[in-house]
């Protein structure tokens, strides 16, 4: 197993929010002994796992955004859905649109 170095208890470097590892990262015990401090369940299991924080970082990551996406979607299909409607209710033709608009819909 491989450590980055990050310190120890007795000599810890300095870190800012901005700094702290994000993920899994090895630090030497006062007594030189290399020790890991696990950021994702599969290092928590077996050290000697593949970390997977980068992964499952990116992973969340992208699916924010895609909710955000999908949530702007739905925002426009809302607004466009009330648009049509107040469209249809305002035509004269309404329940006709109404009645063809179910059969389509096969309801």
């Amino acid at each position: 197993m491989s450590g980055t170095g990050t310190g120890s208890r007795d000599d810890p470097l300095a870190t800012t929010p901005d700094t702290v590892p994000s993920g899994c990262f090895w630090f030497l015990d006062p007594d030189g002994t290399l020790c890991l401090a696990p950021g994702c369940m599969a290092r928590i299991q077996d050290p000697d796992a593949e970390c997977l924080c980068d992964t499952l970082t990116s992973r969340h990551t992208r699916l924010k955004q895609r909710m955000r996406e999908l949530k702007e979607r739905q925002r426009y299909a809302d607004t466009w859905w009330h648009a049509l409607r107040a469209a249809v209710d305002a035509h004269p033709d309404k329940q006709a649109i109404l009645a063809d608009t179910r059969e389509r819909a096969g309801r």
